[in-house]
């Protein structure tokens, strides 16, 4: 420890936690999180099974971070300004920083840190499990190990809108669906892997697409279960890859990511029962898997360009 972190540490009184046996915290459990902050998370996905992907959003109130170890990677967003500088240290790497929205902290799992700010604090925490970030590695990349680097501090745009994206979806009741949460999980693996890791890595996509039989047959099967709530794991078993490369070879040949291909369909049969006549708005909402009929007439106005209430007028 320099000097200078010695001097901050006394300061605030926090001298000498660097001899404090650190806490180890399974953020798997939300439970868990209590150990660490002194308010209870405002928002989190723990209910939402986002398979081994995490959010927390929180609001805390001046305080010291005790020093822990998590089981998981996380990354802390920082979605609002504090007045004062935060402290925080990550194994030897400590760094006092203004923080401002859009910067993050990517803490690997099995690090030791710990945190202090004096002010009140309002961050997106993002938690994934090690294995979840080792099997994008696998799957997209020919090197067999990657090691996810620490950072403090830093402003990264493309991770502050996942952030808020995930945010926005929790707060919507899962407006998106399963297929819009795993496209953002693998849009963040990507970037963790082409910037924050020892190896610069990149994205292993064919030029062609997917074979014309396997989107054949991936096409079917969203077809024939337009109103059910798919997920990217779901269609990439179906063409026997994992959801990684699928999700870039379907986009090579569709134009269109697996879950902005599923809203399209389901549009496109919405206007064709409107058209039938024969179900009501509500009803084609809920044949077609949206979960609130606003959340429907939302997306429907979005690719329509109407209502589907002035759409049935007009037939």
């Amino acid at each position: 420890m320099t000097k200078i972190e010695e001097e901050i540490l006394k300061a605030r009184g926090l001298r000498g936690m660097e001899v404090e046996k650190p806490l180890v915290i399974d953020f798997a459990r939300e439970e868990n999180t209590q150990m660490l902050y002194q308010h209870s998370t405002l928002l989190s996905s723990y209910t939402a099974n986002w398979d081994g992907f995490y959010l927390q959003y929180h609001h805390q109130p001046p305080q010291e971070i005790s020093k822990h170890c998590s089981k998981q990677h996380r990354i802390i967003i920082h979605n609002h300004p504090l007045p004062t500088p935060k402290i925080e240290r990550i194994e030897e790497l400590s760094q006092e920083s203004q923080v401002m929205p859009g910067t993050i902290t990517v803490v690997p799992a099995n690090t030791q840190n710990w945190a202090y700010w004096d002010a009140e604090h309002r961050f997106i925490v993002l938690i994934f499990e090690s294995n979840l970030f080792a099997r994008h590695i696998a799957e997209s990349t020919d090197v067999d190990e990657v090691e996810l680097l620490t950072t403090l501090s830093h402003p990264d745009s493309l991770i502050y809108s996942i952030g808020l994206a995930l945010k926005a979806e929790l707060e919507s009741n899962g407006l998106g669906g399963h297929l819009y949460v795993d496209s953002l999980a693998i849009a963040l693996m990507a970037h963790l892997l082409r910037h924050y890791s020892s190896q610069k890595c990149s994205l292993q996509i064919s030029a062609s697409g997917l074979p014309k039989t396997k989107l054949r047959q991936v096409l079917e099967y969203i077809h024939d279960r337009i109103g059910q709530d798919l997920t990217v794991a779901q269609l990439a078993a179906l063409a026997h890859m994992s959801p990684n490369y699928f999700s870039g070879l379907f986009k090579q040949s569709t134009g269109l990511t697996p879950h902005q291909y599923v809203l399209r369909c389901r549009i496109d049969c919405a206007k064709q029962l409107l058209h039938e006549g024969k179900l009501s708005i509500a009803e084609i909402s809920n044949h077609l898997g949206f979960s609130h009929q606003s959340h429907f007439s939302q997306y429907f106005k979005r690719l329509v360009g109407t209502s589907p209430k002035t759409f049935l007028k007009r037939q």
